[in-house]
């Protein structure tokens, strides 16, 4: 070889030297495997370049220079849900390295040939420095309201988990059977299966519950299922799913369960009017808004509420999330979860089952609906107008003045709302004296309209629908009371 060619391949293996020496194999890398960026985030991030983030910082490290990312954008691109406390640092060596949030001011990312996705962490010690690292998990504080799971019974939260959270708890690496196919070739079969891996906890390892225990899980999307508790929460990014691996059935991105729930749900009232109305009975139903189980309790035995006291004791009913007054009614006229009547959020209009009032045409039955907020859905009947308030000047008078009024006529079904006590308790509290000056109000007409209503009547409670659709004992527990 000549000197002109030696000179080349010296020049060249300069290049290479000083290239590597800036964290990148070369220029532009035939292959980097992606870096996911998970948890307790709103955004996942699938990391396949280190320009993806924008602007690099130039690193000195134990004699080497580096292009790196700080770790602190990447978390904020990841737009953290709530609080973060904890950083998991991943590899494909099940090497993990925690790392608490208030100390990264001096943490970075970068990529290198030999090392992959490399942490470079300044401030600690040498053994944080992950190597491969294939996924960076964010773990918050839990105060996201509406983020991750809540786990209730019939009478407390038993538990709040966040994906994130989850990496607190032992997660089993489950191979899941997904399918078989088989060849035929040359007179020989040729069998092969398929398997997915997915990241598990058994639900009974995160709650005092016991394996024979019935549960309702209730998804995002207005799934409702009532089911064994023999399944598992799995990990997925940066929600949580309910899987049972033997029926092969999962809640996707389950936002809560409850550990034995009550028998009776706000959907009974479809069934419970239509049965009235095919046995040529009338029947009422009046609707408490921001009335729970929990608050139901304490007005009757406070004596805030005498006629309700004095009626049959209500039975616990469950409701259905989403947590919104729209999705609530739909599931109250038609029967059916939301994920079966199509009325899943607040834009949501047309309902996809039938509906009470439809049966009630179908069967010549007259009805009244005063309900303002019964204009949001396509039903028919639409409620009556109502124009202003009494007199008096507060709430739900109006209402009742006009239900008074319209029950001597030949209505076999009324459906009504008051919402005197949301109004009332808005700032105040529901358990301040104006909320149980409200109830007390309303239980004064319930009885009202009890001595003059012919037919059946049913109340209802409604929770206090929260912006944050905080899923808990007090936003999925309400009465359910068969006045008479």
């Amino acid at each position: 070889m000549n000197r002109r060619w030696w000179l080349l391949a010296i020049g060249l293996g300069m290049l290479g030297f000083i290239v590597g020496s800036f964290g990148f194999p070369n220029p532009a890398p035939q292959y980097i495997p992606p870096l996911k960026v998970t948890g307790d985030v709103t955004r996942t991030i699938k990391l396949e370049d280190p320009r993806q983030m924008g602007e690099l910082y130039d690193l000195s490290y134990q004699g080497h220079k580096y292009k790196a990312i700080k770790l602190l954008d990447i978390i904020k691109a990841a737009r953290p849900a709530g609080n973060p406390e904890q950083v998991y640092l991943l590899g494909s060596d099940g090497f993990a390295v925690s790392l608490k949030t208030r100390g990264l001011g001096e943490s970075f990312i970068t990529f290198t040939a030999e090392n992959g996705w490399e942490a470079i962490n300044l401030n600690h010690p040498l053994n944080s420095n992950a190597k491969m690292l294939q996924e960076i998990v964010i773990v918050s504080d839990g105060s996201s309201p509406g983020f991750g799971v809540s786990i209730i019974n019939r009478d407390r939260e038993l538990l709040h988990i966040t994906p994130g959270q989850l990496y607190y708890h032992t997660l089993l690496d489950y191979p899941c059977f997904e399918g078989r196919a088989t060849l035929q070739s040359k007179g020989k079969s040729y069998t092969s299966a398929v398997y997915t891996r997915r990241k598990l906890v058994k639900l009974r390892e995160l709650i005092p519950a016991q394996a024979g225990d019935r549960i309702l899980a209730m998804g995002a999307a207005g799934e409702h299922r009532y089911l064994a508790n023999r399944g598992y929460i799995e990990l997925r990014d940066n929600y949580l799913s309910y899987f049972q691996p033997e029926e092969h059935s999962r809640v996707d991105n389950l936002k809560g369960v409850i550990v034995n729930p009550p028998t009776a749900s706000i959907m009974d009232c479809y069934y419970e009017i239509r049965h009235y109305l095919e046995s040529n009975e009338r029947v009422l139903v009046i609707v408490i808004d921001g009335l729970n189980y929990r608050q139901y309790s304490r007005v009757t035995q406070k004596g805030y509420a005498p006629f309700l006291n004095k009626a049959p004791a209500a039975l616990m009913a469950s409701g259905v999330y989403p947590l919104e007054g729209k999705v609530w009614r739909a599931a109250l006229i038609t029967g059916r979860p939301p994920e079966e009547n199509g009325v899943i959020d607040k834009s949501d209009q047309k309902l996809a089952a039938g509906t009470i009032f439809a049966l009630a045409e179908q069967l010549k039955n007259p009805v009244l609906l005063l309900d303002p907020g019964f204009k949001e859905l396509n039903t028919s009947p639409k409620p009556l107008p109502i124009n202003g308030q009494s007199a008096s000047g507060k709430p739900d008078e109006a209402l009742f003045d006009l239900a008074m009024d319209q029950m001597d006529q030949d209505y076999d079904l009324i459906m009504l709302r008051f919402n005197g006590m949301t109004v009332n308790s808005k700032y105040s509290g529901q358990l301040s004296d104006r909320g149980m000056t409200a109830i007390t109000a309303i239980d004064t007409k319930l009885e009202r309209i009890a001595n003059k209503w012919p037919g059946r009547m049913i109340v209802v409670g409604f929770p206090a629908m929260s912006p944050a659709g905080e899923f808990s004992c007090d936003s999925m527990l309400v009465p359910y009371v068969h006045v008479k």
